[in-house]
């Protein structure tokens, strides 16, 4: 009987240690997203810092590889509706970006047809590419991540490149989202580099 209730509370105890998180709860201004580069053979710490989501995203960003690789990007009210060009390239300073442009976020719109599966939408994966047909690839899963030093679970949906029937096509490129129309973050892509949500700071 000691031996089932142990077991019991471990099994509790082991849920609770990966419990799942809303970022709905957790992004909000001050909150630091941290990613991890990984571009050629460098690795190093992308760290976003919200400064404001409404009435649209604002926010400070930070590269550990460089010193003064820092600046802020402020996104229109018009990008947080229908931008389907994201914006990689990161200069040092302030940038407020084009109607068509968002970073580190999915637009309302994009998100939307993301999820009309088989579908797809016509997306640039960054500034000056030639726009490529992006759908949902699979159900959404769970992703391990850090949230204020404990472990903790986000549900993060797959996009992939598709072809003209709709079909996932073999190549590299993809993107990842946490799965909620009212916080599209991005958690992984691959484009060129690799970049992956790793922990989320509140305080």
């Amino acid at each position: 009987m000691k031996k089932v209730l142990f077991l019991a509370a471990l099994s509790i105890t082991c849920a609770f240690s990966f419990a799942q998180v809303t970022l709905q709860s957790l992004v909000k201004p001050g909150t630091k997203l941290i990613y991890a580069v990984e571009a050629g053979e460098e690795k190093y710490d992308f760290v976003v810092t919200i400064k404001a989501l409404t009435p649209a995203l604002i926010f400070d960003w930070d590269m550990t590889n460089y010193v003064n690789a820092n600046g802020t990007l402020t996104h229109t009210a018009t990008a947080m509706q229908s931008a389907n060009t994201m914006y990689n390239l990161f200069a040092p300073g302030k940038k407020t970006l084009g109607d068509d442009q968002i970073s580190v976020w999915l637009s309302k719109n994009t998100f939307a047809e993301l999820k009309k599966q088989g579908t797809g939408t016509m997306m640039k994966m960054n500034v000056g590419e030639t726009p490529r047909k992006m759908g949902i690839d699979g159900e959404s899963k769970e992703l391990k991540i850090l949230v204020n030093g404990e472990k903790e679970t986000i549900d993060e949906q797959m996009a992939v490149e598709l072809d003209d029937a709709g079909q996932a096509k073999k190549t590299d490129t993809y993107f990842t989202f946490y799965n909620s129309a009212k916080m599209p973050v991005i958690i992984r892509m691959k484009n060129d580099f690799y970049i992956q949500l790793k922990e989320i700071k509140t305080k």
